[in-house]
This record gives structure tokens, sequence and C-alpha cells, in this order.
């Protein structure tokens, strides 16, 4: 029983402390360790941030979660301010089950912004919170033609359309992001689930998941 309890509370604390990586675009910088700071997880832009091509047309954005489930918005900002007046939604809010790899690689920004930079922000409604990374990005014409090694589902990652209101009302606009029930799925060699029906199962596995990797870590 006491080893179940302290389990238990290993398991709360991890999960409330958990955060994502954003692994494309190239993100402003790579420690979580501030992520609950808005608007870019305790970064700024600065002369040595890197700058990643972004198609309008459609962009691979890649992260690994530690969540067993998180809202996510994918972000399009004008300018070189996360904070400007313009900023789009590139893609329908995404409910994600399962910690892990997840791509969405079909995010799309407007046509207009061909030739400007911006900034791509990725934001998660969690557990714990809202969580923030961005991304400095040059926009191209087209769509993405070969996707990077980062954009792939991991094993027991379900993922579909959702709503949240706060998450919605950073956007001021919106792009042409595709509409319906579930996301695209990215090209990987993993099992990636589609199916609501494993929602659940995902969700559980998640949890378990971490609770082994945080008690064998004792």
């Amino acid at each position: 029983m006491l080893a179940k309890s302290i389990l238990l509370s290993i398991l709360t604390v991890s999960v409330a402390n958990a955060h994502f990586t954003l692994r494309h675009p190239a993100p402003f910088g790579k420690s979580a360790a501030n992520q609950d700071q808005g608007p870019c997880g305790g970064y700024t832009l600065s002369d040595s941030t890197p700058v990643t091509e972004f198609h309008v047309d459609g962009e691979a954005v890649a992260y690994s979660s530690s969540h067993p489930e998180v809202k996510v918005l994918f972000r399009i900002i004008e300018g070189n301010s996360p904070d400007g007046p313009n900023s789009f939604k590139g893609y329908p809010i995404v409910e994600q089950f399962g910690a892990g790899d997840f791509c969405e690689p079909r995010v799309t920004a407007p046509k207009s912004l061909v030739g400007k930079q911006g900034i791509v922000q990725v934001v998660q409604n969690a557990v714990d919170g809202m969580l923030y990374a961005c991304a400095y990005v040059r926009f191209v014409n087209g769509a993405l033609s070969d996707l990077p090694d980062t954009c792939k589902n991991g094993t027991g990652v379900d993922a579909g359309f959702g709503e949240d209101a706060a998450l919605e009302a950073l956007v001021s606009g919106s792009s042409d992001a595709p509409t319906g029930s579930q996301t695209t799925s990215a090209p990987t060699g993993t099992n990636t689930p589609s199916s609501g029906s494993l929602k659940s199962i995902s969700l559980v596995a998640g949890v378990v998941g971490m609770a082994v990797a945080v008690f064998g870590g004792l």
C-alpha cells in the first residue's frame, strides 16, 4: 500500500511538471524549463535564433510531448514579435491522446505571407496549464515535399480535432486550414492508431508508461 501511495504521488508530480519539445521547425531554444512562460517558453528572438523555411501550402510541425492528454494550437504570427496583432490558426485545434512523438505535416499559412518572416507558435493546453514554444520562420511558396526525420507519430499516440476556448482566444484570424474529424497522418514506420476507440487505451498507456519510467528511476 505504501509503495502504491509513493508511486501515485510521484506520478502526480511527474504529470504536473511534464512539458513538450518542439522538433520542427527549429525552436527559439531547446530547454523546456520555463515553458509555462508565454509567449515563447522563456525565450526571446535574437540574432542567434535559427530561421526555418515554412511552406505556406503545408509545412510539418513536429514535437514530442510527455503529456498523456493535451490540446494543441499551431499559431502563425506575422512579423518578428510573438505579440504581433496578426496571427492565424495554421490547423484546427488538435487533441492528442498518448505521450510521445507527434507530427502534423500540413500546417498552413496565408499566401500573403510569402517572402516575409514570422513566428510559428505551438501552444499546448495541458494538465499543468498553458505551455509555449516558438520557431522563427521565413514563409515560402508551395508545400513541403520531403518531410523531416522528426515528422513521425509515436506508438500509441492518437489524435483528432478538438475545441478549446482558451487556445482559440489567442488567434485573430484563420489560414486555409483543412477541416474534418481526424488529423492528417504523418508517414511513419511506427504503429499510429487513428481510431477514436483507442483514445482511452492510449491515455492509460501514456500514464502507465510515465509511472514505470519514474518508478524505475528511483
